[in-house]
């Protein structure tokens, strides 16, 4: 019980700390904490990059599944006009011009790149990984997962 309060502590004040999402850092958490093998499910919007080298050396030690969620306004954001959006991450708040083809297009250009570098990261680690959109049946995806996966 008192490995799960540390743990639970630990969570508490990374959130406190930033609210940024850290692939690398999580990787790094569960590489001390797991000491031995584990099927382990990584549920993540995946927004970040740069956590190949981790992914790789808990890959080695541990089976990896990604599973990333997203919503379709994670990849496209409406013609709306000037919106004041709150960052999540960083906690400010912007005037974005939704109704700037570049703005969209800029958008939608990082929300791919992200997703790229999600699912490429994962199949050259040996990992697995699965998409799915927040408004979609996942048992579906999940059990073609397994499926393949069983062969």
């Amino acid at each position: 019980l008192g490995d799960v309060y540390k743990r639970q502590k630990w969570f508490s004040m990374m959130l406190n700390e930033c609210k940024k999402t850290d692939i690398s850092e999580a990787f790094k958490f569960l590489s001390n904490v797991m000491k031995k093998r584990a099927i382990v499910f990584m549920l993540s919007d995946f927004m970040d990059d740069d956590y190949e080298k981790t992914l790789k050396i808990v890959g080695n030690k541990h089976d990896i599944t990604g599973i990333r969620v997203y919503d379709k306004h994670d990849e496209e954001i409406p013609n709306l006009g000037m919106v004041p959006m709150l960052d999540a991450e960083t906690n400010s708040v912007q005037l974005i011009n939704t109704s700037s083809k570049t703005v969209r297009n800029r958008y939608k250009a990082n929300a791919l790149r992200l997703s790229d570098y999600y699912k490429s990261t994962f199949k050259i680690s040996g990992a697995g990984a699965i998409d799915t959109r927040v408004d979609e049946d996942y048992v579906k995806k999940l059990l073609g997962y397994f499926k393949h996966k069983g062969r």
